[in-house]
Formats: structure tokens, sequence, C-alpha cells
């Protein structure tokens, strides 16, 4: 039989998030949905842009993850198949 090793998958940490203290004005529903579709075409239009970008971002994030020793001592894991 083959003997595979487990690894363990590290948990993300949290990102910190930026909360903005601004009100928003009463709206009519004509003019929500508007701004709504300003706000999409806008995220798609910066995505299309910068898409690349957040792609090698998001790979060297993955790479600097770092697993911490469990502790564990290397011993013969059991077999699961």
């Amino acid at each position: 039989m083959i003997k595979k090793k487990i690894t363990v998958t590290p948990r993300r940490a949290k990102r910190p998030t930026v909360m903005l203290e601004i009100e928003l004005p009463a709206l009519s529903d004509e003019a929500a949905a508007a701004v709504a579709d300003v706000l999409v075409q806008l995220y798609h239009r910066f995505e299309a842009t910068y898409y690349a970008q957040i792609l090698s971002h998001h790979a060297d994030m993955a790479f600097a993850i770092k697993v911490p020793d469990s502790g564990r001592n290397d011993q013969e894991e059991p077999d699961l198949f």
C-alpha cells in the first residue's frame, strides 16, 4: 500500500477591514439602482485593469504562508485507504 502523508492546511489570518465613517443619504429607488450600477462597472473596470497584479499579489502571499510545526514527531500515519 501507498502511505500518504497528511498535511495541515494553515488558517488564513483575518484581513484588516476599513470602516468608512460616512453617512449615506436617502436615495430614491432609481438613484440607488444607478449608483449600484456605477459601482459594479467601476469594480469590473478596476479588476480588468489590475487583474494580473492582483493574481501576482495573491500568488506571492500563498508562498509566504508558513506552517508552524505541529509538535508531532515523524510517526507513521495510519493507512486511511
